[in-house]
């Protein structure tokens, strides 16, 4: 963007930044509508990202429609102004708007394709699972764009696009795990003030606690139970999260 700046393309510019924070309004204006609030908006290298608090507490599809909004309202605006427009900086913000929605689907954190999958797939598999393999495949995905945008530097000097946004995703995705955990745990830990559906697992003796909340999801409460000297034992989700605080992600379940 800042390229347009010292090239004398200042509408450019604004244009640009006013479609970012559409896309990422419409993400904000759909989560406050289903009852999270929006603690702030800051620009990265790959746009503007908001942190909404209370996300976890929607539901599944709910979730699923706020991550889905801003591709939405960008890939709108872009059919817009290709097929309604004329001149060429009118179809330069359709074709924008049309590579930030695209560019925001890729299955990758902290994209909202990223959050999409994880909340997709966490679903069955467990939100932390889900996250420990996405955000090693998501840093996989910065290095390979960094390594990519030192080619770019090598054609074009002065473009480092794909360099910047590669190192951010990078460095982001160190910290998205750690983000990740906090948001679960504070999830599965609240009480439940909403009707879930509620799963029954059978466990084996030797099971840790981190492998039970690794697999633990948004959507259901759970209920584990194991064989112990010829007795069935339960113990209902928020136990287990209170063991694992005391005990740690290695600590025993049933020991």
């Amino acid at each position: 963007c800042l390229l347009y700046i010292l090239q004398g393309q200042c509408m450019i510019f604004l244009g640009i930044v006013f479609f970012l924070t559409l896309h990422e309004l419409a993400h904000c204006i759909t989560a406050v509508f289903f009852g999270a609030k929006v603690n702030r908006i800051w620009f990265t290298p790959i746009g503007e990202r908001a942190v909404i608090k209370g996300l976890e507490n929607l539901s599944f599809l709910k979730r699923q429609i706020v991550f889905c909004c801003g591709p939405i309202v960008s890939f709108l605006l872009g059919i817009f102004f290709i097929v309604l427009g004329e001149g060429e900086t009118i179809l330069f913000f359709g074709s924008f708007n049309i590579l930030l929605c695209c560019f925001n689907l890729l299955p990758f954190l902290p994209l909202d394709g990223g959050n999409i999958i994880l909340h997709w797939v966490g679903k069955k598999y467990g939100i932390l699972n889900t996250a420990g393999v996405l955000v090693k495949v998501s840093r996989g995905f910065g290095y390979f764009l960094i390594l990519a945008g030192i080619l770019q530097v090598i054609l074009y000097p002065f473009n480092i696009s794909l360099l910047v946004i590669g190192c951010y995703i990078v460095y982001s995705n160190k910290k998205e795990y750690l983000q990740i955990t906090y948001q679960t745990y504070r999830a599965l830990m609240r009480e439940q003030r909403h009707m879930k559906l509620v799963q029954q697992v059978y466990t084996k003796r030797d099971v840790t606690l981190g492998e039970l909340v690794g697999a633990m999801s948004f959507d259901t409460y759970f209920w584990y139970c194991s064989m112990i000297e010829g007795k069935v034992e339960w113990k209902s989700q928020k136990e287990v999260m209170e063991l694992l605080l005391k005990k740690g992600a290695g600590g025993s379940v049933w020991g």
